[in-house]
């Protein structure tokens, strides 16, 4: 098993077992076929710039954990990861000449954790807290113009930060003894403070840093203990790292391993099925 996916699968474990001791509601959120889109741009100095995109489609989910702590102060923890998958990696799609080509798979893991305290008189709250990214990038089958490159490349790249935003809800009144209809969503904004890359870089004038958001709308039933519901959801996530490296290390030409801005877009529709304590 990806060791990646092992211990994903054991902090999700982690954190139902915390969930059912104190949480207030848990919900699961699962994307069937959610659309990955990869962009790394710089490094290379070419008229169009040096680019290397990949967007394939994969599951994707997330685990989310609402606590209250006090009467006007809530607590929420969300985790996302998708199902890395091998999709076609186009280079430098803007020029006719240095293509790359080859397969690239993404694997994405984030974490938020904040605090949220209601306006008054509102069913808005503002939303502030931390953080954390992430994802792994490997590479085969590489060509550059046609030219195959030896080996392969993996590639590791974390980032931390914090994010601020605001987070709305509300619920009507039950249908009978029947469900009650419901909506929830909010939308982050967030800044990088750290970042790191695992794969040395030759360096460069790029420094650590990047921005996040996301954004996740949804409506459906609630019962006194579950909830049913469709949405939503899009996040962005950009890494800026020191410079970047090729291939094969020392060779020209040679194709793109890493980059300094890498910019991951996940979004697609999901399904939530939540447990409300």
């Amino acid at each position: 098993m990806n060791p990646s996916i092992r211990s994903a699968g054991l902090f999700l474990l982690g954190l139902l077992w915390v969930a059912g001791l104190r949480a207030d509601e848990l919900s699961v959120q699962w994307i069937p076929q959610a659309r990955m889109e990869y962009e790394g741009v710089g490094y290379r100095e070419v008229p169009h710039g040096w680019e290397l995109k990949v967007k394939p489609w994969t599951p994707a989910a997330g685990l989310r954990w609402r606590t209250e702590l006090t009467r006007d102060l809530g607590f929420q923890m969300q985790y996302w990861i998708n199902r890395p998958t091998y999709a076609a990696e186009f280079g430098n799609s803007q020029s006719a000449t240095q293509q790359q080509t080859g397969q690239m798979e993404l694997s994405l893991q984030s974490l938020w954790i904040d605090l949220r305290r209601p306006l008054a008189g509102s069913p808005v709250e503002v939303v502030f807290g931390l953080n954390g990214a992430h994802h792994q990038i490997r590479q085969k089958d590489v060509s550059l113009d046609g030219i195959p490159e030896p080996g392969s490349s993996h590639e590791t790249q974390m980032a931390l930060g914090g994010h601020l935003g605001f987070h709305g809800k509300g619920q009507g009144r039950p249908m009978g003894r029947g469900p009650a209809l419901f909506w929830d969503g909010e939308i982050l904004l967030g800044r990088y403070f750290w970042t790191d890359n695992r794969l040395d870089t030759d360096g460069g004038s790029v420094h650590q840093g990047g921005y996040t958001y996301a954004l996740r709308l949804e409506g459906g039933v609630a019962w006194p203990r579950w909830r049913v519901s469709v949405g939503y959801a899009r996040q962005l996530y950009e890494i800026f790292v020191p410079g970047g490296r090729r291939f094969t290390a020392g060779a020209s030409p040679s194709a793109t391993a890493s980059l300094p801005i890498n910019k991951i877009d996940l979004f697609g529709p999901f399904l939530a099925v939540g447990w409300t304590y």
